[in-house]
């Protein structure tokens, strides 16, 4: 009987070295940096130092330190900048470091003034011809969808404070040493602002509307009473935000279901508490579709379809070339679908590490009692399902009809105010998600809705007049320490809806 893997690292081990894997007993910096460079300038590829082609493991002395040392000199040795991650693993008492290197998205790389590229199992100098034939296929990786001029999209069109919060959890999470401070200069550097255009991947990244121009941003979020087709739905909701709001979004409606009072945008995968659903993993799962999804079909799309006994999540999109579904559930390598956009989620630290995805899903699900996810491939979409995990369906029936049918009730008894007039579709929505912030954070500041909503401040206070004026919200409390919490005039409404 064959011996079952159980751990990431194991399943590297026992590959043989290839184009996408080298094995290294001893750690040299300049053989790392080469090694890199030439995964890179290829298909990616994992460097495991500590553990030699015969597979005898040596393992690395203050492996957490030189795993530091590694990041810092392959940041600083490698132009362009690198998407590289580097882990310590533990195997057999011994401790391993790994990196995972995605397919470089600025073909050549140059490491100190070699440009390096693979041959068989081996790293070796490109000479003119290789050269040129890289060269020429980063033109025709700059012709991807994500890589082309949003002609229409002005600067107006861009949220800054978001590349801002971008740039601040750049910086703070170290994965560049060299990251611009000005929101022009950050976009033109990681190849979303070129020769004065916004390209595609910056609008869905940092757009104040990006269904304005491009209506596939749009992620569709249900919850049905049954698994019949046809069925009642009890929660429907369209989400058309740039790509990091709508993750907020989406994960916040599980916070709230579950009543989970932390924000869904913590990276910190051990927690003390049981949750009644594989938290992280969901959001890995949602990371995963926004991020490899196929955008340049204008009929693409995101479903989260919850049942009561499973969620799924469909992405429109086919596995990249090289990827089967069978291989999602092992170690793999990672090809973005969008690198531009996943090195942007990479730099502010919502991907923790490259190739892991999926495995951490597996991983956390085992841990928390949960069946694994399931994947499988029908057209071109791709979905993962969740088995046995839903949301409490009368607190879901709460949010869609209590909370909606609620703040219908209140608007209708000031109606003769004529409030109800300056009410639209989108006001209502907008004042639909303070009321759900205030559910799950029972009272806050305007600036902190702002912040959690990702809305400007300004129009917060307008919203919130409105809800104040149709007696939804009320301020209660020192104007220092005080918050907005719901009135009980809304809350009985809602109860009794």
């Amino acid at each position: 009987m064959k011996k079952e893997i159980t751990t990431y690292i194991e399943s590297i081990l026992h590959k043989k070295e290839s184009a996408t894997l080298e094995f290294k007993a001893t750690y040299n910096k300049e053989q790392v940096g080469m090694t890199i460079c030439s995964f890179l300038n290829g298909k990616g590829g994992q460097l495991v130092i500590g553990f030699d082609e015969n597979q005898q493991i040596k393992g690395v002395a203050k492996a957490d330190e030189k795993a530091n040392e590694i990041a810092l000199f392959l940041e600083k040795e490698i132009v362009p900048e690198p998407a590289v991650s580097v882990d310590v693993q533990s195997f057999k008492g011994k401790k391993l470091i790994l990196i995972n290197v995605w397919k470089g998205t600025n073909q050549p790389y140059i490491f100190r003034g070699g440009v390096y590229f693979r041959k068989s199992s081996s790293s070796v100098k490109a000479n003119s011809t290789q050269l040129a034939k890289l060269i020429h296929g980063n033109q025709e990786r700059n012709n991807r969808w994500e890589a082309k001029s949003a002609i229409e999209v002005e600067l107006d069109a861009i949220d800054l404070n978001e590349v801002k919060n971008c740039i601040n959890e750049a910086l703070s999470g170290g994965r560049d040493l060299s990251i611009p401070t000005e929101p022009l200069h950050f976009l033109s550097k990681y190849g979303l602002y070129k020769n004065g255009d916004f390209t595609n991947a910056s609008v869905l990244l940092f757009g104040i509307d990006p269904v304005r121009f491009f209506p596939q941003v749009r992620v569709r979020l249900s919850v049905f009473k049954t698994d019949k087709t046809g069925e009642k739905i009890i929660y429907d909701k369209i989400f058309e935000k740039n790509l990091f709001q709508t993750v907020n979004q989406i994960t916040d409606f599980f916070d709230l279901a579950y009543g989970v009072s932390s924000s869904f945008k913590s990276s910190d995968w051990k927690r003390n508490d049981k949750l009644g659903f594989p938290r992280l993993a969901i959001r890995e799962a949602i990371l995963n579709a926004i991020i490899h999804r196929d955008y340049s079909s204008y009929s693409s799309s995101i479903a989260i379809n919850i049942y009561p006994d499973k969620l799924q999540i469909t992405s429109f999109g086919r596995l990249p070339k090289g990827i089967t579904i069978k291989s999602l559930s092992k170690d793999h390598l990672s090809v973005p679908v969008n690198p531009y956009i996943a090195h942007v989620f990479f730099l502010r630290k919502w991907i923790e590490k490259i190739g892991l995805g999926t495995l951490k899903m597996i991983a956390q699900c085992n841990t928390l009692g949960f069946k694994a996810p399931v994947w499988h491939m029908k057209g071109n979409a791709v979905t993962v399902t969740f088995p046995g995990i839903s949301v409490p369906f009368d607190y879901s029936e709460g949010i869609s009809e209590g909370i909606s049918g609620g703040l219908n009730k209140l608007i209708d008894d000031y109606s003769n105010k004529g409030i109800s007039k300056e009410i639209t579709v989108t006001l209502k929505e907008a004042m639909l998600d303070i009321i759900e912030l205030l559910i799950k954070d029972k009272k806050l500041r305007a600036s902190e809705i702002a912040n959690k909503l990702g809305k400007p401040y300004k129009t917060i206070e307008r919203h919130i007049k409105m809800l104040k004026d149709i007696n939804a919200i009320i301020y209660e409390g020192s104007k220092r320490a005080g918050g907005y919490k719901l009135t009980k005039k809304l809350l009985n409404v809602i109860n009794n809806n």
